[in-house]
């Protein structure tokens, strides 16, 4: 978010993604996490984050729009 700066509508400083899977206490290897993105214009969009390891790409896309600033899961 932040190299698209203000123009993308969005809050660069306010950015919640989920954690790593865990095991019993044990980071696991993630390779999709969810982000709450604060819009200037108030609420948050979500993005999905995928990372492929293998081909050492990290690709972001808009998953769901006002889909609220609480990630519950």
């Amino acid at each position: 978010m932040r190299a698209l700066g203000v123009a993308s509508g969005y809050d660069d400083q306010d950015v919640h993604c989920t954690d790593a899977r865990g095991t019993w206490f044990r980071d696991e290897e993630t390779d999709e996490f969810t982000c709450a993105v604060r819009r200037l214009e108030g609420g948050c969009d979500w993005f999905v984050v995928r990372i492929d390891r293998e081909r050492q790409r990290v690709t972001v896309a808009l998953d769901e729009r006002d889909a609220g600033c609480v990630l519950g899961f």
